[in-house]
């Protein structure tokens, strides 16, 4: 399942919320945790049961991977892209158990991605620029 959402905010930002690996409650879905389970894992607690997975974070290119095509289930990546000054979108490409499609995936990953956009909203809000500033105070 892949979904995409674009939202008011700097791409860096949007990022550093994204690999808060100790804050990820604040935007996952409910019944869905992730916690560091070492240097270069987490464990994904699921409503069935506990998983872990390698997880690599690349700064350069504001993507995270979890997993790999040796665990064909619950594997994806989220990418956050730069589309202009305090516009980003990410994409969440998210494959569930047995690497089949899953309703329920698509359903978690559109609340998670509305979830992220309200964090990054009121952790980093966007300044609109001078110019609208000064219309508006007309």
């Amino acid at each position: 399942m892949t979904r995409s959402l674009s939202m008011p905010a700097d791409a860096e930002n949007l990022f550093e919320i994204i690999t808060d690996l100790e804050n990820l409650s604040a935007w996952l879905p409910r019944g869905l945790e992730v916690e560091r389970y070492g240097p270069n894992l987490v464990r994904l607690w699921l409503p069935h049961g506990a998983v872990e997975r390698h997880i690599a974070i690349d700064w350069e290119n504001l993507r995270v991977v979890w997993g790999s095509d040796a665990t064909p289930s619950y594997r994806g990546r989220v990418q956050v892209l730069r589309i202009g000054p305090h516009r980003s979108a990410v994409t969440a490409d998210v494959v569930g158990a047995s690497g089949i499609a899953d309703p329920r995936v698509d359903s978690w990953l559109d609340q998670a991605l509305h979830a992220l956009a309200e964090v990054v909203a009121v952790e980093h809000p966007c300044t609109p620029p001078r110019q609208f500033q000064a219309a508006a105070a007309r």
